[in-house]
């Protein structure tokens, strides 16, 4: 147990050359269904209609995202001690580097239409303002770095009290219609507890691969239920949409256990080997 009350390390957790196979399998599959996302409601927005592909994509909405914030928080614990030069180097210039080089690139190539109908100055300073509010499906990388530095900055805070904030903060389904303000408040809570929930991760990793009978059991019921609730369109209310992150990004996190552990769809691995250049793309 850390200082803030956080679980710390244990001899079951993988050295820092390592590469666990689940994380890597858990990874591809947000990452599929991220770019499921993004190319079924571009279709169904040029073609006004939609299809079956629609309701695979709601299906997923309450966790989609949660899983992807609870991986990355996952291995924190290994560097969030080290001196602020080097955790920045690490865990902020990297996403930061990513974000200016892909915010740049995309502006090179939209500028002109926006100059053309704008002028310039209009282009220019739209730019600017995507270092305020994050560029279109960049949002993800530039949120990134920001949890990492308010992680390392409320260290010496006990990690039930961040806890507590940050599911409050969820809970209150806050929409400003700022993205830095938005998503901080919805997803700063599964990062967080990916980060002081690690160890718990990992030994739920442990159990599903050793009784993988009963995870297909009760992976079916998770799946019934969730699609249940999103059918009946109350996965967005308070608390439940909390809950539903939880125990989506956990199913997800028990599927990836299971390929990995009879090594079934390595494409999907595969994906989540390059998750970064996929989303960036």
């Amino acid at each position: 147990m850390t200082a803030n009350g956080t679980t710390g390390f244990s001899a079951h957790r993988p050295l820092a050359t390592e590469r666990l196979d689940w994380v890597d399998y858990a990874k591809g599959i947000c990452i599929i269904m991220v770019v499921m996302m993004h190319s079924t409601l571009g279709v169904e927005l040029a073609a006004g209609s939609t299809g079956f592909m629609h309701s695979v994509v709601e299906f997923a909405k309450p966790f989609r995202m949660p899983d992807f914030f609870l991986i990355s928080g996952l291995f924190l614990a290994k560097v969030i001690d080290r001196d602020w030069r080097t955790y920045t180097d690490r865990k902020v210039v990297h996403f930061a580097y990513f974000y200016i080089l892909w915010v740049t690139i995309q502006f090179a190539f939209k500028a002109p239409g926006m100059a053309m109908e704008n002028g310039w100055t209009y282009a220019v300073s739209m730019y600017a303002f995507s270092f305020i509010e994050p560029f279109g499906t960049l949002w993800f990388i530039y949120m990134l770095p920001i949890f990492f530095i308010v992680t390392k900055l409320t260290l010496r805070i006990p990690a039930p009290v961040i806890w507590g904030v940050a599911a409050a903060l969820e809970i209150a389904a806050i929409k400003t219609g700022w993205t830095l303000i938005d998503e901080f408040a919805a997803r700063f809570v599964f990062f967080y507890s990916g980060y002081i929930l690690a160890e718990y991760v990992f030994a739920m990793v442990r159990n599903v691969q050793a009784k993988p009978g009963l995870a297909l059991v009760v992976l079916s019921l998770w799946a019934v239920v969730n699609g249940a609730l999103v059918h009946a369109d109350l996965a967005h209310l308070p608390v439940l949409s909390l809950l539903l992150g939880y125990a989506g990004s956990a199913a997800v996190v028990a599927v990836a256990a299971l390929l990995a552990k009879v090594r079934w769809m390595d494409a999907i691995r595969y994906c989540g080997e390059h998750t970064l250049m996929i989303y960036l793309a």
